[in-house]
């Protein structure tokens, strides 16, 4: 969080009926009655029960009053999973809550990360040819949805990545939304997409093109978005890595930033014997709600 700025008064757009809506994927919206929040709904496999989650990639947590809310508003859910934002830390106090990981931030406040000399020429190469920009047109910006596609297909992402257009569609209905693109000529490399409140850029996907990879143009993107970041006076965060993640893309990630903040977990049980019973055979892992391990 920036000085002048605290956790109430940060309007996050994640926190909104209208983007959780984009996420049907995952589950049904359903906002808080307070409507300071909203959770997905998801039905348990196999049971006409039923549990919730943050809309991704989290819950913006505003007071502790929030937290409890989580804990008593939603007693017929089995469980209620919820990620903080990166750098809230709830207290023990207040919850059972676990760190998860960590995003990677760039902080214009802070050194900038050195670049090695072969990323680099990579970085200058790919400007030679091609530029970095914002795009606010409709059509432009609703571009990424087959390029997010065709990278869905290639990369088999499934679950929680299994994205359609209708959250591209509200990623950009939001105020706060922020489009880019890498284009040389009429081709695109790469695009981007992401909120701004608070003190930061929140980016939501960084997407190459089959076309950009041969020219490095995730280079050139990721550079244009710390420039925007300095010249907006506002931290970069990229996200962490998902379970599946590629080695490589720790490395590209850790290449841009020159900070990291936790991200928690809060995981709320309100029916234990029900939990008992789906979990049964589960080992015993930090992953939250057993039932829903992965194979």
């Amino acid at each position: 969080m920036g000085a002048g700025s605290t956790f109430s008064d940060v309007d996050c757009p994640f926190n909104r009926f209208a983007y959780a809506e984009g996420l049907a994927h995952v589950g049904r919206a359903a906002a808080h009655p307070s409507g300071r929040f909203v959770l997905l709904r998801r039905t348990i496999p196999g049971t006409q029960l039923e549990d919730g989650i943050s809309p991704w990639p989290y819950l913006w947590i505003s007071d502790p009053g929030q937290i409890r809310s989580l804990q008593a508003d939603f007693p017929d859910l089995v469980t209620v999973t919820v990620l903080c934002q990166p750098g809230y830390v709830p207290a023990r106090a207040e919850c059972d809550a676990v760190l998860l990981k960590h995003h990677f931030v760039y902080d214009p406040r802070l050194p900038p990360p050195p670049l090695s000399p072969r990323a680099r020429a990579r970085l200058d190469a790919c400007a030679r040819h091609a530029v970095f920009e914002e795009v606010t047109a409709d059509e432009d910006r609703l571009a990424i949805c087959a390029l997010y596609g065709a990278l869905k297909a290639a990369r088999h992402l499934t679950g929680l990545f299994d994205m359609d257009a209708r959250h591209f569609r509200a990623v950009a209905g939001l105020k706060e939304s922020r489009f880019f693109r890498v284009r040389s000529g009429d081709a695109i490399g790469a695009m981007a997409c992401g909120v701004v409140f608070g003190d930061g850029l929140q980016i939501l996907h960084t997407v190459p093109t089959a076309e950009g990879l041969r020219w490095n143009a995730s280079y050139l993107l990721m550079h244009g978005l710390q420039d925007f970041a300095r010249a907006h006076g506002v931290r970069l965060l990229i996200g962490g890595l998902p379970a599946s993640a590629r080695p490589g893309l720790k490395v590209f990630k850790s290449r841009w930033v020159n900070a990291t903040a936790p991200v928690h977990m809060i995981r709320v049980v309100n029916d234990r014997q029900a939990y008992a019973r789906l979990s049964a055979g589960a080992a015993e892992s930090a992953y939250f709600p057993a039932y829903r391990r992965p194979a």
